[in-house]
């Protein structure tokens, strides 16, 4: 323990550490983090201020997303290394500074250097601007994400599932708390101007992060409590394993996040053609509307069936939420209640967020909390992949032949999901044998 503590440099403090305490500002730090899911907010404004696609506009939270995995996959190992509180903080200034980056870009694009319809002054300012939310602040995204959660499983090593899917549901509630609270404010006192409002995001991310930072403890004392030796501590796995994983994370990743980065469209879509009166800004509220249920659903799913998979054991909490998703995804293009529609959409990302939820406890069982951190971060390359690939491809889809493009997404992800539900089931023998007691 004291050369652990050593090695990370980070200060012990007088008296027993609160594992509670531990557990609030993780969820602090990744409710901050978790905004990101909340870029469907920027989409219209930023296609109509700045006369982007919603190809360009989607590609940039892609970018997010990538940078949230490809960061993971390097930073998961270092968690046992660096401390817990080091990476935080790294993330932390990641991320602040994407956003501070982001709205130098959209201050390019403002008229400062040239009018918007200039293609050189168009380009870059969304070079800048994905530049700074897409890589920098995805690299903070990522480096936050992995450290908060094998933090918090090294301290509940008896409550995985539970303690797991607490954190992540933070990640959730971010875009809840963008959507609905943050953004809207923001854009109010900036009198809508989105570069400006990046700014305010950035000052106040900045305060919250850094003192939530000083909470944040690596679970040295924790390794040993509540635990009893299991076979995957130890196990010598092939890598199909690895393999298997990377391509549940990916597959459930691709329909989530394609569906995430068109969710407030669609809705006005449907809502459109129920009542051609509605006005855009009735639209848009709208679409924010169902930014903030799913949210919820997110949010809820992420502790839901991270704390069923306690219960009822990782895989069949996986195929559960896995299948009753895809089946969601089959019967939505015939729904036209704006109501039903919104009800399936925030149940899908209520699944996808309890498969992030529910996959860091899984991790855990096959692979023992030692390696969980480095094996997580590479899983959540898979997240990457899909993040580089989903939101382009269905943005794509809605540019080119709008009518059609939900109907296509929705079996795109009903086909991912069905997929994914094979590959949970081919893991359940190897998960039997790695959860036996040694």
């Amino acid at each position: 323990m004291k050369t652990e503590t050593m090695e990370f440099n980070e200060p012990t403090p007088n008296k027993p550490i609160d594992r509670r305490l531990i557990i609030i500002f993780g969820v602090i730090l990744l409710l901050s983090l978790g905004s990101v899911y909340a870029w469907s907010f920027f989409t219209k404004p930023l296609m109509d201020t700045y006369h982007w696609s919603a190809m360009q506009v989607s590609a940039v939270f892609s970018l997010a997303v990538a940078g949230l995995g490809f960061s993971a996959l390097y930073t998961g190992p270092l968690v046992s290394k660096l401390g817990s509180r080091f990476l935080m903080r790294r993330s932390s200034f990641f991320f602040v500074s994407g956003y501070i980056v982001a709205a130098i870009g959209l201050y390019l694009g403002s008229g400062i250097i040239g009018s918007i319809e200039t293609p050189w002054v168009n380009w870059l300012s969304f070079i800048v601007l994905a530049l700074g939310y897409g890589v920098i602040g995805g690299i903070g995204l990522g480096t936050g994400y992995v450290t908060a959660v094998s933090t918090v499983a090294g301290w509940f090593p008896d409550k995985k599932g539970f303690a797991t899917g607490v954190i992540v549901m933070g990640f959730g509630l971010g875009a809840l708390f963008m959507s609905k609270v943050f953004a809207p404010i923001a854009m109010k006192i900036t009198s809508n101007n989105i570069a400006l409002t990046f700014l305010v995001i950035a000052a106040v991310y900045a305060v919250i992060m850094a003192i939530s930072c000083k909470y944040i403890y690596s679970p040295h004392s924790a390794n040993n409590n509540n635990k009893v030796p299991t076979v995957g501590e130890s196990y010598v796995h092939t890598n199909t394993t690895r393999v298997r994983l990377w391509l549940l994370c990916f597959l459930y990743s691709l329909a989530g996040l394609g569906i995430i980065s068109l969710m407030s469209p669609l809705m006005q879509s449907v809502l459109r053609v129920d009542n051609p009166s509605l006005s855009t800004i009735e639209l848009a509220a709208a679409g924010a509307t169902l930014i903030a249920a799913a949210s919820i659903g997110n949010s809820v799913g992420r502790l839901f069936w991270a704390w069923l998979s306690d219960i009822v054991g990782r895989i069949p909490a996986f195929v559960v939420l896995l299948t009753t998703s895809a089946s969601a995804f089959i019967v939505l293009p015939y729904i036209a209640s704006p109501l039903i529609f919104g009800i399936l959409v925030s149940y899908t990302i209520a699944s996808y967020g309890g498969a992030f939820g529910t996959i860091p406890s899984l991790i855990s069982d096959l692979f023992g909390p030692k390696r969980m951190s480095s094996v997580h971060g590479l899983v959540l390359s898979g997240w990457a992949t899909a993040g580089l690939s989903a939101p382009p491809l269905f943005g794509y889809m809605y540019d080119v032949f709008p009518e059609y493009a939900a109907v296509f997404a929705f079996y795109v992800c009903a086909g991912a999901l069905l997929l994914a539900t094979v590959i949970v089931l081919s893991l359940k023998g190897l998960h039997v044998r790695c959860s036996n007691q040694v």
